[in-house]
């Protein structure tokens, strides 16, 4: 009994000394952390932390904003990034420094969870940048990465520059005119936003333009006096104009220069879309071409179906897969925009380099019959493992839907 007391008197008497021992280290250390945090951030005070955005002293919306730290003896602010819109999805932290005139000071990447190279030039690009980053082009088959580095940069920089703590750098009429193309005419563009296609000399009012790899026309950059403006011309070479707000410009002299300038139509790939086509229509049926009357993006074939039984709208779409690479699906839609037969001329790029998806071609198909637009919800898209693939037969799919809803408008 008396060695059971003992044997736990020692037992207290060593924990206590434990505790006393931690309490010393931390007593000690405590304003060594401390010393080595305010050295790192030297005289640094916090501005925003959105772990408590209520008791920060500015309003910031971008969700990539950590942290924001202002500096009045090196006159600079330090932004605390993080985004997950690269290609692997995964975090990518970055630490943003931006001196008082509202120029980059430096870009440091943090971590980075995609494995592909940026390159020595991308990071050190942001240097001198204003908040226009009209200076930061996008890497070459880094595309989503190098996209969502270049994003979360603007968010630092706009949140300084709408809490009034820089002023707002000006981007020129062609960054205005290249930013607008992902929402007018996405498909000239990837899913990171990066431009797809052939640059092409200009003539006259039309600076320059850009031919889409997919073949669903082209983009057109126009400086008419002090007004610019895009115009985007069709597969089959109708032509739109908008102005830098997105708004639709009825101009016929541009229209004409855009026309003009626009791509010749591709008659052999026109020519293999509807064998590719007459494959799922009724045996002997004609297919006739159809002018849209607006854009239907990765669409590059529209043809209106007559038949014994009614009318059939057959369509081919080009969305950007694996890569960047084109992808090409047909449908065939009844007069009432549901979709009676799909088939892709590959649904899986590079094939044998995956293994982990998994993919019934018929079955995939299926669920595609007799959906209108209105019943797509996007899922039935979906192909695991296969994430990519799966974008683009989304994106071709509601694109079929809005070319069906173009072309019945009239």
């Amino acid at each position: 009994m008396n060695k059971t007391i003992r044997s736990v008197l020692c037992l207290v008497l060593l924990l206590a000394v434990m505790l006393g021992a931690t309490w010393g280290v931390n007593a000690l250390t405590a304003p060594i952390v401390e010393a080595n945090a305010k050295a790192l951030l030297g005289d640094a005070v916090v501005l925003y932390d959105s772990a408590d955005p209520a008791a920060s002293e500015l309003t910031v919306t971008a969700d990539t904003v950590k942290s924001i730290y202002r500096d009045d003896v090196k006159q600079i602010f330090t932004i605390d990034l993080s985004t997950s819109e690269g290609y692997s999805h995964g975090p990518i932290d970055l630490k943003l420094t931006v001196d008082f005139e509202g120029k980059i000071a430096g870009l440091e990447l943090v971590q980075n969870s995609d494995d592909k190279d940026l390159g020595e030039a991308f990071l050190p690009s942001f240097a001198g940048q204003d908040s226009a980053l009209g200076g930061v082009e996008l890497v070459a088959g880094v595309t989503f990465s190098s996209s969502a580095i270049r994003n979360a940069v603007a968010d630092g920089m706009n949140a300084l520059a709408e809490n009034e703590l820089i002023t707002a750098g000006q981007k020129d009429a062609d960054q205005l005119l290249a930013e607008l193309i992902p929402s007018v005419y996405p498909g000239l563009v990837n899913k990171a936003g990066a431009i797809q296609g052939e640059e092409l000399e200009g003539s006259g009012v039309v600076t320059k333009g850009y031919k889409a790899a997919n073949g669903s026309g082209s983009a057109w950059f126009i400086q008419d006096g002090e007004n610019a403006y895009l115009g985007v011309a069709d597969f089959v070479g109708g032509v739109l104009i908008f102005d830098l707000e997105g708004n639709l410009v009825e101009d016929s002299a541009l229209m004409s220069a855009v026309a003009e300038l626009a791509a010749p139509v591709n008659d052999d790939l026109h020519e293999a879309q509807q064998k590719a086509l007459a494959r799922l229509l009724p045996e002997g049926a004609e297919l006739q071409p159809m002018q849209l009357t607006g854009l239907a993006n990765s669409v590059t074939g529209a043809y209106y179906v007559p038949t014994g039984d009614g009318v059939l709208y057959a369509f081919v779409a080009r969305p950007y897969g694996y890569a960047n690479e084109v992808m090409e699906l047909y449908y065939v839609l009844d007069e009432n925009g549901a979709i009676v037969a799909m088939r892709a001329k590959e649904l899986i790029l590079h094939s044998e380099y995956f293994t982990s998806y998994t993919l019934d071609e018929s079955s995939y198909r299926d669920n595609f019959l007799g959906l209108t637009a209105d019943e797509y919800a996007g899922e039935e898209a979906l192909i695991t493992g296969a994430t990519m693939s799966s974008d683009a037969v989304d994106t071709a799919t509601r694109d079929v839907f809005e070319a069906f809803r173009l072309a019945t408008a009239n």
